[in-house]
């Protein structure tokens, strides 16, 4: 049963767009510069194989066109892939959305600083009230800074008694 209307179409999804999501992630960004996924449906399982492996992120699913459908996030199990899942559950999703760029970022980043990020790319990019219905999460530069900047504080573990060396316990990588 197909409960939402197409997805309205966006700007052309160029390096600048693409520059601008990479930027929203800021120190959270992981990986190599996006390149483009196919979701056409003799390359779909293969790209969404590969897209759930990168757990966290910012994706940018476009048409035939090049044109964005849908600026999202992902920070979950599953991934960028299982989220595009979600969204090929929408018959007319499955049909307009070609292609995806990922934009991976650190998969132990506060979720909150993700969805931080997903308003920040929104905002460089121009996407509020150019989409339709479409909404994201409205953020100052001043919050998106302390959000994508914060980091989880470090595992502390009690050193190992003397005389154990059964392996180094400590949070301290070698």
């Amino acid at each position: 049963m197909d409960c939402c209307t197409e997805p309205v179409a966006g700007p052309v999804v160029d390096a600048r767009v693409l520059r601008h999501a990479w930027t929203a992630l800021g120190p959270l960004v992981r990986g190599d510069w996006p390149v483009l996924y196919s979701l056409e449906p003799h390359q779909r399982a293969e790209s969404l194989a590969v897209l759930d492996e990168v757990l966290a992120g910012l994706y940018l699913a476009l048409d035939a066109d090049g044109r964005l459908r849908w600026l999202g996030k992902a920070h979950r199990d599953g991934g960028i892939g299982g989220r595009l899942q979600d969204h090929f559950r929408h018959p007319e999703r499955a049909r307009v959305f070609a292609g995806v760029f990922a934009v991976a970022a650190d998969p132990f980043s506060p979720p909150k600083a993700i969805k931080a990020a997903e308003g920040r790319a929104a905002d460089l990019i121009g996407l509020r009230g150019r989409m339709g219905p479409r909404t994201w999460p409205a953020v100052t530069q001043a919050q998106w800074l302390a959000l994508v900047t914060s980091r989880p504080a470090p595992r502390i573990v009690r050193p190992r008694p003397a005389g154990d060396d059964t392996g180094d316990r400590s949070a301290i990588p070698a």
